[in-house]
């Protein structure tokens, strides 16, 4: 609606050059935090084997990890909207930095996450 608005208005770019760059690492720390809920109502409502007291336990651990894990990039995107995003940077800079971010939050998703073993689980062979 706000997009639409600006858009017609001709104040798009404006709009979209002060979300990019806080947007980067904000719009995901909420989408993880979103998982983290859904997470819990998982271990709530679909138990599987285990007791519904212990699956609730082991998915609200998960979904605790999730939501701290969005700590860093929130205060992180608090910083860039209070600072940068309404700045009289040029545009350029402000997608490119909002570009940059993005793809350091991608690679970090993608390469930090492979680089940790597994853990061991119960019964597993040494």
């Amino acid at each position: 609606m706000i997009g639409a608005a600006t858009w017609k208005a001709g104040m798009a770019l404006q709009l979209w050059s002060f979300v990019a760059p806080h947007g980067a690492l904000e719009l995901p720390a909420i989408f993880i935090s979103g998982g983290a809920g859904l997470e819990i109502a998982r271990g709530l409502l679909f138990p599987g084997l285990l007791p519904r007291k212990q699956s609730l336990a082991r998915a609200g651990g998960r979904g605790a990890r999730l939501l701290l894990g969005t700590i860093p990039m929130l205060v992180v995107a608090g910083v860039i909207e209070g600072f940068f995003s309404p700045s009289g940077a040029p545009i350029k800079m402000k997608f490119l930095l909002g570009a940059a971010l993005f793809a350091a939050l991608l690679a970090y998703l993608f390469f930090a996450s492979r680089s940790r073993p597994e853990p061991a689980t119960a019964g597993s062979a040494l």
